[in-house]
């Protein structure tokens, strides 16, 4: 739900869900699915916990959460934008850890033993992934190192309708058709 106000349209803001939700199921019991435990599951999947653990650590199960929600489009809005936002966190940091080992392995290198034909260890040799620097250039310059041949053609051409009245004329003659 988007406002006009970018203090209020902030994705970690809990918003809280003021009235507690008593819909009854099918058997006519009704749930203990209420604003705070609503509040706590967003709460809960915002500061990082998976989707199950912060539903259960709520106090209710994940059945009747998922049948309690379908009832609430706006609390489904907000399940939902807080899910992106706990992932959005997590792929950063997986990013960032990633990137910096595909430098370090491209650019630092690493160590590796070098022992003699008697099984001595005579020394170490630094070692380089070739596969990793190729990487971090199509990433860095793609325009350069990429897979894909870029080509522009640009050609300004102008036909005038009789021109273009001649070339139909002529690929109908060419191909069977009717001049």
């Amino acid at each position: 739900m988007q406002t006009d106000d970018p203090e209020t349209d902030n994705a970690t803001q809990l918003r809280p869900f003021a009235s507690p939700l008593q819909i009854a199921d099918e058997r006519g019991i009704t749930s203990k699915f209420t604003a705070a435990v609503k509040n706590n599951v967003i709460a809960n999947i915002i500061s990082g916990m998976d989707t199950i653990p912060a539903i259960e650590s709520a106090g209710i199960s994940r059945t009747d959460f998922y049948r309690q929600i379908k009832f609430d489009p706006d609390y489904q809005d907000a399940f939902k934008n807080a899910q992106i936002e706990r992932d959005s966190v997590r792929n950063t940091a997986r990013l960032e850890s990633a990137q910096a080992e595909l430098h370090r392995r491209a650019v630092v290198g690493w160590e590796e033993p070098v022992f003699d034909i008697k099984g001595n260890h005579c020394g170490n040799k630094r070692r380089y992934s070739d596969a990793c620097l190729i990487f971090m250039l199509k990433a860095l310059k793609p325009e350069m190192y990429s897979d894909k041949a870029h080509t522009l053609i640009q050609n300004n051409v102008t036909i005038t309708p009789k021109d273009e009245k001649e070339m139909m004329a002529e690929w109908r003659r060419r191909l069977g058709g009717p001049a």
